[in-house]
């Protein structure tokens, strides 16, 4: 059988990037694109020495499989601890098997057959872009809802929780909804956006800043030198588009300290931003914050 190295490059390159993309969708944390080609590069090149060295046992072992596979996932995300390391890699062997196997077992139908060399399986040509796509609709459709399963939060879409935000001394608390709506994201740093209404953490911010915050951070409008630098290092300009507005900007800031009610006690968010938005968004007051599933992620 002759393998070209090339082929073999790309098309696990454009695997690898689909997997790694569903994993960031199923564990409901971003990863940047960058991130994910970088990674997924790096698994293209271990598939193809696995083939050239394929008399060598020690390239294909499962050991060495193990740690590229970690490696990949330390490359694409930003992980924060080992549980996290093992988590992520659980849901990218999770995502792998089952487009895999969806691969597998649809190519059957388009006449695409199994092979084994050096170790690793490929599929043969004929029918498997076929094969490859159903099996990719189908992860697509399952990702939400498996995501939903493995996390095992007790706070779901539609709910309402209790959210408390630190800033130095003082305090808010408010009630926000489990919108997976909310997919905003700061740009600069990848954290997550928690859409909060301004009067809701109106007693934990200077008046100055509040104003600001009001303004939506109007490019016309720029912090003032009596703005506290130490503020200005915690603010955020997050672009969005809605519906009727193309370019708009939401200012945002860190707290301390981010916690949510999860069963009887609260439990920290880490790294996510506070956005103030100047409008209600509950008509009744049932809550006055939109937090998105990727917040959540790491309670």
């Amino acid at each position: 059988m002759v393998v070209y190295a090339d082929l073999l490059f790309f098309e696990n390159l454009l695997a690898n990037c689909f997997i790694l993309k569903l994993t960031s969708m199923m564990s409901g944390l971003p990863a940047k694109l960058w991130r994910i080609v970088l990674s997924s590069s790096a698994g293209a090149l271990y598939a193809v020495f696995a083939v050239i060295m394929w008399s060598n046992p020690l390239i294909a072992s499962l050991p060495v499989k193990i740690l590229f596979s970690m490696l990949m996932v330390l490359i694409a995300f930003r992980v924060k601890s080992t549980a996290d390391l093992l988590r992520r890699w659980g849901i990218m062997l999770l995502t792998a098997f089952m487009l895999g196997g969806c691969t597998y077992a649809i190519s059957g139908l388009f006449g695409g057959s199994m092979l084994t060399y050096g170790g690793l399986m490929y599929l043969s040509p004929q029918g498997v872009l076929k094969a490859f796509l159903f099996a990719a609709g189908i992860c697509v459709m399952l990702v939400r809802p498996i995501g939903r399963i493995l996390s095992g939060k007790a706070v779901r879409e539609g709910n309402i929780v209790l959210v408390n935000v630190t800033l130095g001394k003082r305090s808010a608390r408010f009630n926000a909804l489990i919108d997976t709506g909310n997919s905003l994201i700061d740009p600069l740093t990848g954290y997550p956006v928690i859409i909060v209404e301004a009067e809701s953490v109106k007693n934990i911010v200077p008046p100055e800043i509040y104003d600001f915050f009001l303004s939506n951070g109007a490019p016309d409008r720029e912090m003032g030198p009596d703005i506290n630098p130490l503020w200005k290092s915690r603010m955020h300009l997050i672009p969005f588009k809605s519906i009727g507005r193309e370019n708009g900007i939401l200012a945002g800031f860190r707290p301390d300290a981010i916690r949510v009610l999860h069963g009887n006690s609260f439990k920290e968010i880490k790294n996510a931003i506070i956005g103030i938005c100047g409008i209600k968004l509950s008509s009744n007051s049932r809550y006055t914050a939109l937090l998105g599933p990727a917040s959540l992620a790491n309670i």
